[in-house]
């Protein structure tokens, strides 16, 4: 075989196996994406159709507990709620945003008290009899932390720092 072939034929090689590996990369990351989607496009459908919500604002998996999915949106007379569903019964609550503090509201809570470098998680779900915000942290230090607001007041019910 010529010098000139084989080079063409190497450099075909490499395409191939390029093409190869960003397909494989692709496959793997939807599939692994896959779960959130589908639970986001059930409790989507369950706000819909039990709480009217028209437009979906915003979507929370909180599995600190028990497991609660959250939607926010709008309903068809243009309150803004959010429908919290227990994953495990399917039991659905909705309530108004204006009835406690927003996920921005208890966002700000965190910075001001915990100064955290990231945060890493947020849901809206119930314990007990209350409907509580769980926000989940990083530290400057690298070191986890939680925090529980509770939705209707904004009250401080529980802190876990430095895990």
């Amino acid at each position: 075989m010529r010098p000139a072939n084989r080079r063409r034929m190497f450099r075909l090689l490499r395409l191939i196996a390029g093409i190869a590996l960003l397909a494989a990369v692709v496959f793997v990351w939807t599939k692994s994406v896959s779960p959130l989607r589908s639970v986001r496009e059930q409790a989507a459908a369950i706000a819909k159709r039990q709480a009217k919500v028209t437009t979906v604002s915003q979507f929370y998996w909180d599995t600190q507990r028990d497991s609660y999915l959250t939607v926010a949106g709008t309903t068809t007379d243009h309150r803004a709620v959010y429908v919290v569903i227990r994953q495990k019964t399917g039991k659905v609550h909705v309530l108004r945003q204006s009835a406690g503090i927003t996920r921005q509201q208890a966002l700000a809570k965190v910075a001001a008290s915990y100064a955290p470098k990231r945060i890493s998680s947020i849901g809206l779900s119930r314990r007990a009899k209350k409907f509580v915000w769980d926000i989940g942290y990083r530290t400057k230090s690298g070191k986890l932390g939680y925090v529980t607001y509770d939705f209707a007041t904004g009250e401080e019910l529980a802190a876990i720092r430095n895990l």
